[in-house]
């Protein structure tokens, strides 16, 4: 299933076609837990509709059961960013590729009437100048880490 349509993202046909509109060359899956490539789209746009620089862009990769974001940011904002961001609660360190990582568990279903719904599992590191970012209603942290780890 596509994302919704946004103004400020643009589609690749493919992962060649989204390393031209990037600042980097985006990391592939090997291992994606069986689950199909859906849509690459790019942010392109900031919330103003003015045009970002190719340095500025982030990459998300929506696969059917997860979705795998990418963007360059500069070391020392990458490790920032990873170190002040909370994604949810109680996160485990972890190394993926002997980069520093943090695995979130997938919430415990929540009552009817909860307009929150499930919290995702996710699991996020930055790699030099680059931060990632998985995540899934779907997968368990474990999968999502062998997911991360297949970049490699």
């Amino acid at each position: 299933m596509s994302p919704p349509s946004n103004p400020h993202f643009e589609t690749a046909p493919d992962w060649k076609a989204a390393g031209r509109m990037l600042a980097f060359n985006p990391a592939k899956p090997k291992y994606t837990a069986g689950f199909k490539l859906a849509s690459l789209r790019v942010h392109v746009r900031d919330h103003k509709q003015r045009e970002l620089p190719l340095k500025h862009r982030t990459l998300e990769a929506h696969y059917d059961g997860f979705v795998f974001t990418q963007t360059t940011m500069g070391a020392a904002d990458a490790r920032q960013y990873f170190l002040e961001t909370s994604h949810g609660p109680n996160p485990t360190k972890a190394e993926i590729a002997g980069n520093p990582a943090r695995v979130y568990e997938r919430g415990p279903e929540p009552e009817p009437d909860d307009i929150d719904g499930r919290n995702p599992a996710i699991v996020t590191w930055y790699d030099g100048d680059i931060f990632y970012f998985l995540a899934s209603d779907s997968l368990g942290s474990a999968e999502l880490v062998r997911v991360a780890f297949s970049i490699y």
